[in-house]
């Protein structure tokens, strides 16, 4: 099992504290044999902004690879996909059996403000949150 989740780069940005990288991040099936064909195929830049103190060491274009520890992988995971799923589902139980027990949209109504709650509230922890997640760079 992998340690780290890599993406291979290039410097676009360099600070004293930050190197910025920018990432191609393709989609699932990306490998597959028909993607020519296939109106799903897509392709992303995304820029990671990596803290570190030796940011001078590095020249702006320069192939890097930008790497997470796995188990960040998983934290992340959970953070935006399994917690949200529990709070909806959570709260769409709830509210059917003791709120609004013969009104299902008012029941799925309250499920997606439930959401719309949840991500304010990580978006307001943004910050803390994003401490806990440090890319670093291995050198190509």
């Amino acid at each position: 099992m992998k340690e780290a989740i890599e993406h291979k780069g290039n410097i676009v940005e360099i600070t004293n504290e930050k190197v910025v990288v920018r990432i191609i991040s393709l989609s699932m099936c990306s490998s597959c044999h028909a993607k020519g064909a296939c109106i799903s195929h897509d392709s992303k830049e995304k820029d990671i902004e990596v803290r570190t103190k030796e940011g001078l060491k590095y020249k702006i274009g320069e192939e890097v690879t930008v790497c997470l520890k796995q188990k960040l992988g998983a934290k992340a995971v959970l953070i935006g996909f399994i917690l949200p799923f529990l709070v909806m589902f959570i709260t769409a139980l709830v509210f059917n059996k003791y709120v609004f027990p013969n009104n299902e949209a008012l029941t799925a109504l309250s499920a997606i403000i439930s959401i719309i709650i949840y991500y304010f509230i990580i978006f307001k922890l943004r910050k803390k949150i994003d401490k806990g997640f440090s890319f670093y760079i291995k050198s190509s």
